[in-house]
């Protein structure tokens, strides 16, 4: 290449992808990547890029390797092509993966930058887990791999556990080897009113893969288990369930299921699973306090997505209000971060919070990219 560097970008190569971002850097801009387009409202907007690259160029499907439940494709292949590709060998991604993003075409490259997690997350190893290796293109435009070819301000680094939820902010990845899963043969799902069996279904032996809450705004909160399977096991398992806990009742895959709540903002709170009934009959008395409707949704291990005011709703100031509340419980046993919101609102309230190890994380954001120009501002805390 000898024109001047281009606004918009689609490599089809990892050795194009080098190019662009080794000229980004010599220039001094600034460089943002685009897959699916799935999370591009999540985290805080971020500077306009002076180069974006759109990954869609690099979507093969590299190796497939079922006998050793391998897959190997580029950044831009979409998860769900990726799982149809597994399926020729009955299995699937081991990691489970959004609906709402997989159906939208979230990518490969960007689940793993943006940890995208769905709600089997009980019985699946998280993607940082599973991603056995990565190719990188660093901030210079030198092409890393895990395993393989390590550079000397990557060295001491697990390239592939270190791109993991790095939103692009220390590397690009082009290319990635997950971990496969054989498939399950039948899948079952019973319903519990309210939270307070969710503790008691995660210890139980029926082995859940899933145990999400719902709660609509001024709804009550009802849980919804899922096993998956033999299906004379599953039969068995929710059988069990119905049996053991009051109220619940064999049931079907809820519309929402794997999908988040629709909200003009989205705030993430983590607890302890002990402490998830908490946090669901606090959620439902600061809706009455406040005015503003909140909606729950997430998995009993204590992660949860709550959808925050309406149409008509302030933005800015039901986001401060709820995290603000949130807070009180302290650091050790809540915390409180926006994960989706107008671009006005991440300035005007504290949308992070105490973050653990920020410092450490600073520290590796300077190692790998030390002009800052790899998107700048999307990383946790605004790296």
């Amino acid at each position: 290449m000898t024109e001047g560097l281009p606004r918009l970008a689609r490599p089809e190569s990892v050795e194009e992808l080098s190019e662009l971002v080794t000229r980004a850097h010599r220039d001094f801009r600034t460089v943002a990547v685009y897959g699916g387009g799935t999370a591009l409202d999540d985290h805080p907007p971020g500077r306009t890029p002076g180069l974006l690259i759109d990954m869609g160029g690099l979507g093969q499907v590299i190796e497939h390797s079922p006998g050793d439940l391998i897959l190997v494709a580029g950044a831009g292949a979409t998860i769900s092509e990726l799982n149809r590709v597994a399926e020729t060998g009955d299995q699937e991604l081991l990691p489970d993966f959004p609906a709402d993003r997989t159906d939208s075409g979230s990518t490969l490259g960007g689940a793993i930058a943006t940890r995208a997690v769905g709600p089997r997350r009980i019985g699946r190893l998280p993607v940082r887990e599973v991603v056995l290796g990565v190719t990188v293109v660093l901030a210079d435009g030198t092409i890393a791999k895990a395993g393989g070819k390590v550079v000397k301000n990557v060295a001491g680094y697990d390239l592939a556990k270190l791109m993991t939820g790095s939103w692009g902010t220390l590397g690009i990845i082009a290319s990635a080897a997950v971990r496969l899963y054989p498939q399950s043969q039948a899948q079952g799902f019973v319903e519990i009113p309210g939270a307070d069996s969710a503790l008691g279904v995660l210890g139980s032996q029926v082995a859940p893969a899933a145990v999400e809450i719902d709660r609509s705004p001024g709804g009550q909160a009802s849980t919804v288990v899922m096993v998956e399977g033999l299906p004379e096991s599953v039969e068995s398992r929710t059988r069990t369930i119905v049996d053991t806990f009051p109220g619940a009742r064999h049931s079907v895959r809820p519309s929402w299921w794997s999908r988040r709540a629709q909200a003009p903002v989205t705030i993430r709170a983590s607890v302890s699973p002990a402490l998830v009934p908490k946090l669901v009959a606090e959620i439902a008395r600061l809706e009455d306090t406040i005015g503003y409707p909140i909606q729950l949704r997430g998995s009993a291990m204590g992660v949860f997505d709550l959808g925050v005011g309406g149409l008509d709703t302030d933005p800015t100031i039901a986001t401060r209000v709820v995290l603000e509340h949130l807070r009180t419980w302290g650091q050790k046993q809540l915390s409180a971060t926006v994960l989706c919101a107008p671009a006005s609102v991440w300035g005007d309230v504290d949308a992070w919070g105490e973050i653990p190890g920020f410092g450490i994380m600073r520290t590796i954001k300077d190692q790998f990219d030390p002009d800052g120009l790899l998107s700048p501002g999307r990383g946790i805390g605004g790296l």
